[in-house]
């Protein structure tokens, strides 16, 4: 009895679900009567329970709730459609469905973006725009090489040639060459030539440096071998720091000892603090051969011929005239009687008298009597020595970022190098060639001087950025770039002359060269967006000097 009861509740149960079942079909298309793939029709009280039209916009969805249901028929870009349907005693539903485009108007999206400079593909895009022939090397590049300055790596350009620093391209240098930096151009400190050493200039502070070999209308015309551009960091789009330090070894001087001077306690900074420098407003030259004028007033006449208007300028040495202002010294220092001033006689022997006397002797000395405090001031080191060579390094430190000020952007990048390195030969041959004539008179080529020597070069410098750009408004902003760079070159020579077995010559020569240069740099951009014109406005101040504290140089 009991499974009886079962039975029949299963199948009465069965039956009310038939009766709640029903089923939806139709299709979707757009105004347009063309079908819409992909729709998705859903219950909206069960999301999970749909379906999504064919590729003919057809769908059939069946309905086993017996209660009302809610449709949604939706796809993206069209408005979405709901309605309500009740489908029963497996009832099938034939609805069709329009769907109307859903057109929503949205904000302008405005995307900036900033192009990296220091990569090759920045590069190479100016290179196809350009009309002109250009080369360069970025920053990408120079850390693939380890480069430490500029003149290092432009020398791996095509066509170009270092030499002591100096460029050339394709066998053009000197005053063919021009530089700029950032576009602006900069000064030689050369007065005998538009070169520039480019080792002043770090090659960690660099984004790229560009060679333009043909004439444009966008720089200046006033060069024949190349214009050369060197752009500096641009400040990043988000806080970068970047610490890089650098160590080389060279077999012949790191850790050895190598060929020296004395120094300063500022030499490793890249100049000199007055350690070689020498007051010359006390420097006394010294006559070796003095006018007639320049005794008579050593011996006290100056006044007497101040008096007469007698200058060295007017007094005619070799003439009549300067013949006679000579006899007037003579009668002066009592050697000539005035009563025999026309007797030549008389005057020869004054002369004699003037000139085998102690007048001579005594002018010359009152002439040079500072000659001797001149050349006791000089130090005493002439001579050169020896010290352990460090190893060579170098040292960068950037960083930079883009922060709000008074609510604008404010970028900024603010970098620093340093460098030290020691270069050494120890076994270094100089030939001077020479043409002279053989026991037969005839012109033959032979060696003047063959000489055996030591060079050591040591250099320490450094170069700073500060480069920050302010945007005041969206069609306004300006930026500065300061830019110091201090180089000291400390060049030690020691030779020996052996060409003549009996007659060494042994020279010893210093020289240091101290180069610094300080570069300010303005530019703004202005839009004005009612003409659409853009206006740039760029400045440039560069305060540079090269001096040459010491050069000495001793033969014996």
């Amino acid at each position: 009895m009991k499974h009886v009861s079962l039975i029949c509740l299963i199948l009465l149960l069965s039956f009310f679900s038939a009766l709640g079942q029903g089923t939806v079909r139709g299709k979707v298309t757009d105004e347009n009567g063309e079908s819409i793939i992909g729709a998705a029709i859903v219950l909206k009280s069960k999301p999970t329970v749909g379906i999504v039209t064919d590729l003919d916009g057809n769908y059939s969805l069946k309905i086993t709730d017996s209660l009302a249901q809610t449709l949604i028929i939706s796809i993206i870009g069209y408005q979405k459609i709901e309605e309500t349907i009740h489908p029963v005693n497996g009832q099938v539903l034939i609805l069709n469905y329009v769907l109307k485009p859903d057109a929503k108007q949205i904000n302008e999206v405005v995307i900036t973006s900033k192009a990296v400079k220091s990569k090759d593909y920045y590069i190479e895009s100016m290179k196809k725009k350009s009309a002109a022939t250009l080369d360069y090397v970025s920053s990408e590049t120079i850390k693939k090489t380890g480069d430490a300055s500029v003149s290092a790596a432009i020398s791996r350009v095509s066509g170009v040639s270092t030499n002591g620093n100096f460029i050339t391209v394709r066998g053009i240098g000197d005053r063919y060459i021009k530089t700029a930096i950032n576009g602006l151009r900069i000064p030689t400190l050369d007065p005998f030539t538009n070169n520039i050493k480019l080792d002043l200039f770090s090659a960690n502070l660099v984004d790229n440096i560009t060679i333009t070999k043909t004439a444009s209308p966008d720089i200046a015309g006033d060069w024949a071998g190349a214009y050369m551009s060197v752009q500096t960091k641009d400040f990043p789009e988000q806080l970068t720091v970047n610490f890089e330090t650098t160590a080389g070894y060279n077999s012949q001087s790191t850790f050895n000892n190598v060929l020296s001077s004395q120094r300063s306690t500022t030499d490793w900074l890249g100049y000199d603090n007055t350690f070689r420098e020498h007051n010359h407003s006390e420097f006394t030259n010294a006559v070796s051969t003095p006018t007639q004028y320049q005794e008579f007033v050593a011996l006290g006449l100056g006044s007497y011929y101040n008096s007469l208007g007698v200058n060295q300028q007017n007094w005619g040495e070799g003439t009549e005239t300067g013949e006679m202002y000579f006899k007037l010294g003579l009668v002066q220092l009592g050697l000539l009687p005035p009563a025999q001033f026309d007797d030549q006689d008389a005057f020869n022997n004054a002369k004699l008298l003037y000139i085998n006397g102690p007048y001579k002797n005594q002018a010359f000395d009152n002439l040079n009597a500072g000659v001797p405090t001149t050349g006791n001031s000089f130090p005493n080191n002439w001579n050169t020595t020896v010290r352990k060579a460090p190893i060579n390094f170098s040292q960068s430190f950037t960083i930079g970022n883009q922060v709000k000020l008074f609510k604008r952007d404010l970028g900024f990048i603010v970098g620093y190098r340093y460098g030290s390195s020691i270069v050494y030969d120890a076994n270094s041959v100089s030939n001077r060639a020479a043409v002279a004539a053989d026991d037969q008179g005839n012109l033959v080529n032979t060696v003047s001087s063959a000489m055996q020597q030591q060079v050591s070069k040591e250099a320490n410098g450094w170069s700073a950025l500060v480069n920050a750009s302010y945007k005041i408004n969206p069609n306004n902003s300006f930026s500065l770039v300061f830019m110091p760079n201090f180089t000291g070159v400390n060049t030690v020579l020691s030779s020996v002359d052996n060409r003549d077995s009996s007659n060494f010559v042994i020279t010893q020569s210093q020289f240091y060269e101290q180069r610094q240069q300080l570069i300010y740099q303005l530019k703004t951009e202005h839009y004005i967006p009612t003409i659409k014109t853009k206006i740039d406005f760029s400045a440039s101040y560069t305060n540079g000097k090269v001096v040459h504290l010491i050069l000495k140089t001793c033969s014996i």
